[in-house]
């Protein structure tokens, strides 16, 4: 990883560890989106110093459309279905957010004495952890589908800092699975809201025969 990219990857897991202790799924929402639109923004920035005008325009779609279009669909999402809190699982947010930071700091403090691990794979890590954390341990499906696209985005930080970036055309086919995969979930949560009363999904295992 280049020296340029160590602020912007820490700046992302920060906002990324930052969710993991919200109950406001706006707030929650919002980091999402400044998370996300930063990380566009990076790419943009790498495909001009490589002259690649492709990574430019991943960026820019990336920024725009996972940025600012996701964010506002899941934030009418969230206001029709009446839901602004998500308590979580087993452990209170606070605590889950000093839980995973302690992971997330034991995996630094042992990076020195891992060579296989690249120093470009840590953020990455970070973001897939934490999107991880999210899926699992929130109970609201809008929850989990903001822990989905945390996880998404750091498998889309590893492209950009790759020395040579993944094809434009995988980019933007990824990019446009997951709105689609997004507007599916949120269509698929009314429909929960709409038969059962609640988007709790652990309330969902009542149904085992």
């Amino acid at each position: 990883m280049s020296f340029e990219f160590g602020p912007v990857a820490a700046c992302t897991v920060l906002l990324g560890l930052w969710m993991t202790g919200l109950t406001q799924l706006p707030s929650k929402l919002m980091l999402y989106a400044l998370q996300t639109v930063t990380l566009g923004l990076l790419a943009i920035w790498v495909g001009k110093q490589h002259g690649e005008p492709a990574l430019v325009a991943a960026g820019t779609a990336v920024a725009l459309l996972k940025g600012v279009a996701v964010p506002v669909y899941l934030n009418r999402v969230v206001r029709r279905l009446g839901c602004r809190r998500d308590e979580g699982l087993l452990l209170a947010p606070p605590l889950l957010l000093f839980a995973t930071a302690g992971a997330l700091g034991a995996l630094m403090l042992l990076h020195p004495f891992s060579r296989q691990i690249a120093p470009s794979a840590l953020p990455t890590i970070g973001m897939l952890f934490i999107g991880m954390v999210l899926m699992v341990s929130r109970r609201l499906a809008v929850s989990q589908i903001i822990g989905f696209l945390v996880l998404e985005n750091g498998i889309f930080f590893y492209t950009i800092a790759q020395p040579h970036s993944m094809p434009p055309v995988v980019e933007l086919g990824v990019l446009m699975d997951i709105l689609a995969g997004t507007m599916l979930a949120g269509l698929l949560t009314f429909r929960i809201r709409d038969s059962f009363e609640h988007i709790d999904v652990t309330e969902l295992k009542q149904l085992r025969g």
